[in-house]
């Protein structure tokens, strides 16, 4: 479906719908202007994608407007009612046939966030693991525990928790038990296997001293980590670095979720993966840098393509 098109077909069933308003619900004027006018704002930042159209729009693409909207500074008033539009308006399709899902359902409006998640650059990422030295059981340990936090997106609770046998090196992929104890598969790629192969052959059995536990990251007595422990380590590593930042085993959650998604991952497996029970705190990740912001409001803005809408 081409660019022109997808808008015409979007004024079509913004009609038909304002209609149904004014003719079946009988609303005001002011209020009809309002939906309609929320609805062309959403439809313009829907085709700004990949020509899409409001008839085939996903729950993601939602998500996706309403943080693009909590970016440029709106009130959460005028956010609530942009979702409830946008609800109103894909009930009425639903209930019209013209679609079979409805992407707006059990959405709710993302919380204001004071502050984006800090996060490292790949840079940073690189720099930051590099410092355990792995020829040490110790520094192979370390290596391989902020590998699995960044490469996996593992909570600290979770990395502590992780037992020797929910690691399934033939299949690359660990068993996690996140909040709640819910159970979820994280995999992870080749540099965190050959590490955790390492350590799982030779430095763990150097650090336990014979001890026999199940939790696969022990401390130096042998004894099962910490997360104090972890934090404290992470913490060096972070100070002999040189990153300025201020780096906890959470940053590299964080890293990991946002490195996913501005590489083009997909919301809904990133939400899977991270072990989030709603996908609106996953929403969080889809911060974009203030230049990146910049130029999707020239390029982009909703009132500009309702401009060229209408003529």
């Amino acid at each position: 479906m081409d660019e022109h098109h997808g808008e015409i077909e979007d004024i079509s069933l913004i009609t038909r719908f304002v209609d149904f308003l004014y003719l079946e619900r009988g609303l005001s004027s002011n209020t009809i202007h309002s939906y309609r006018t929320d609805l062309r704002l959403f439809s313009a930042f829907v085709q700004s994608g990949a020509g899409n159209c409001l008839r085939k729009v996903k729950q993601e693409t939602i998500l996706q407007y309403l943080v693009f909207c909590q970016k440029t500074k709106l009130n959460p008033k005028t956010l609530s009612r942009y979702l409830s539009s946008i609800r109103a308006f894909y009930r009425f399709l639903m209930d019209e046939g013209v679609i079979e899902e409805d992407p707006s359902l059990n959405l709710s409006t993302p919380k204001t966030a004071v502050h984006p998640p800090d996060y490292l650059t790949l840079e940073e990422v690189d720099l930051l693991l590099s410092i355990p030295e792995e020829n040490s059981p110790k520094g192979l340990r370390d290596r391989a525990i902020m590998e699995l936090l960044y490469s996996c997106g593992l909570r600290v609770s979770e990395l502590v928790d992780l037992r020797t046998a929910n690691i399934h090196f033939g299949e690359g992929y660990l068993l996690v038990y996140g909040k709640g104890g819910k159970e979820r598969i994280v995999p992870f790629g080749k540099r965190a296997h050959t590490l955790l192969r390492r350590y799982s052959d030779w430095g763990r059995g150097q650090i336990r001293g014979g001890k026999m536990k199940d939790e696969f990251f022990l401390s130096l007595r042998g004894e099962p980590l910490s997360r104090k422990g972890i934090w404290k380590m992470i913490k060096e590593y972070a100070r002999m670095s040189g990153i300025s930042k201020n780096i906890k085993p959470h940053t590299l959650r964080h890293s990991f979720a946002t490195h996913l998604i501005q590489n083009g991952a997909d919301l809904r497996a990133v939400q899977e993966l991270l072990g989030h029970a709603n996908i609106t705190t996953t929403q969080i990740y889809t911060h974009l840098d203030r230049g990146t912001l910049i130029d999707i409001h020239r390029k982009f803005h909703p009132l500009n393509r309702i401009k060229r809408i209408k003529s």
